[in-house]
């Protein structure tokens, strides 16, 4: 981040710092995910103060030579989001808390941060269904180099058959199997399109969490624990 240049930016996470202060990662253009420090933030008086809210849309100005930045000014006039309800909340949690764990810190990613952008314009806007979050799970997962292979059966790298059923193992690929849970090879090519329409939620929830979760090194999401805490 370029420093007293005003920079627009996602809130991803924030936490206390001491009694009055607040740090934050943020996710910007310039940066990618960054660490700032909001001093006195938590002061009512703070011109910070109400403004470092999860899930938020910033435009901010910094200033230090270090890793972690030292808010100076925030406007307090950009458009800002808030999620609406718990199911609301926990797509949010979600989604920001993939970012945090799966981004490398101070790389720039102009591809990432308008798919970013898009998936917030699209909750702003109330449009985020299952499906969207699928579909932002997966172009997540191709931007961040851990794509799953759509085009080619992993064992034999060969075109996916109409006669066969697949599985998906994380890290590898689909392979044949008898498995009455898996996949046909229309469904394959269907979900590389991004048309999900016809597809079973819970068996792309399932092969979408399973890539995620290879990528986690098999650590748990902090957000998947709230989730069980709200679903009915």
């Amino acid at each position: 981040m370029t420093p007293h240049s005003w920079e627009p930016c996602f809130l991803l996470h924030a936490r206390s710092f001491g009694d009055t202060s607040i740090i934050a990662d943020i996710f910007s253009e310039s940066s990618g995910k960054v660490s700032i420090v909001a001093k006195g933030a938590k002061n009512p008086r703070s011109k910070f103060f109400g403004h470092l809210l999860p899930f938020s849309a910033l435009k901010i100005m910094v200033t230090g030579k270090s890793e972690m930045k030292t808010l100076t000014q925030i406007d307090s006039n950009y458009l800002s989001q808030s999620a609406k309800g718990p199911h609301d909340l926990y797509t949010y949690l979600y989604v920001n808390e993939l970012m945090i764990r799966l981004l490398p810190k101070g790389l720039a990613n102009l591809e990432l941060y308008q798919l970013y952008s898009t998936f917030v314009d699209l909750a702003r806007s109330d449009a985020i269904n299952e499906s969207a979050l699928r579909i932002f799970e997966l172009d997540l997962l191709d931007v961040l180099g851990y794509g799953i292979n759509f085009e080619t059966d992993m064992n034999e790298n060969s075109e996916f058959k109409d006669s066969l059923v697949y599985s998906y193992k994380p890290e590898r690929g689909f392979y044949p199997s008898s498995d009455d849970f898996g996949f046909t090879a229309d469904e394959i090519y269907s979900i590389k399109n991004r048309d999900l329409v016809s597809i079973d939620k819970l068996k792309l929830k399932q092969l979408s969490q399973a890539a995620i979760t290879a990528c986690l090194d098999g650590r748990e999401l902090s957000s998947r624990e709230f989730f069980k805490k709200i679903k009915i």
